[in-house]
């Protein structure tokens, strides 16, 4: 696991609380993990077309601003968390996961 107090000054972390400072790791690590995962996109099945191993490029940004696909042998284009609970969603993953984290450890959201 990544520590934060090499990302965080130290000035920074005396005016933080240990929650606060678990959730900016959570984050960080989420940032460093779709960093090293942004190129590496694996489907079976193209979820669009249904064609075995598939050929996919990458085919732009949704208006959502999630990455879309293209399956190269049909030329079906998809948004890359198509059957994913957040394919509906216009929030990003992280969203999610800082929502699905906060709620498992009892933390309340107050965000706008």
């Amino acid at each position: 696991t990544t520590n934060t107090q090499s990302f965080l000054t130290k000035h920074a972390t005396s005016h933080l609380m240990d929650y606060q400072i678990q959730k900016i790791n959570r984050q960080i690590q989420d940032f460093i993990h779709v960093n090293q995962e942004i190129d590496h996109y694996h489907f079976d099945v193209c979820p669009k077309c249904g064609k075995k191993h598939p050929r996919l490029i990458k085919a732009g940004l949704a208006n959502s601003g999630k990455q879309m696909l293209k399956c190269k042998d049909r030329g079906k284009r998809f948004v890359i968390d198509r059957g994913q609970l957040t394919f509906y969603s216009h929030q990003p993953a992280d969203k999610w996961n800082e929502l699905i984290i906060d709620t498992l450890e009892g933390n309340s959201l107050q965000h706008t």
